[in-house]
């Protein structure tokens, strides 16, 4: 024979304790393929051998394979071309990336994301 086993149930009524610990912190805000790519066209050297660039936040990646100054654009601004692998495909965009307080933005729409 089994014995018996008596299962009670909790019958407190009185509210549930949590830790008063501090607030979590919000996620950090993924970096767009723009950002990333128009950061590396501010850091490179006008003219220089292709540069390959990666976003962890988006998987994608690509090559930079021309920096140039920009033709139409005042300010520091250049011209790139820059190819983009993603779970889309290959893909390839011209841009003109400048400066931009303290840090680098692609200008008008580009098609990158």
């Amino acid at each position: 024979m089994f014995p018996a086993l008596v299962l009670t149930a909790c019958s407190n009524t009185e509210p549930l304790q949590t830790s008063t610990g501090a607030p979590v912190a919000a996620a950090a805000v993924p970096i767009t393929d723009q950002t990333v790519i128009a950061e590396t066209v501010g850091r490179a050297t006008v003219g220089s051998d292709p540069l390959a660039w990666a976003n962890p936040s988006t998987g994608s990646a690509g090559v930079i394979e021309q920096v140039r100054p920009g033709t139409n654009n005042p300010n520091g601004c250049r011209d790139f071309v820059t190819s983009k692998q993603s779970l889309e495909g290959v893909t390839r965009f011209n841009g003109v990336a400048c400066p931009s307080d303290g840090s680098w933005k692609i200008n008008g729409s580009s098609g990158l994301h």
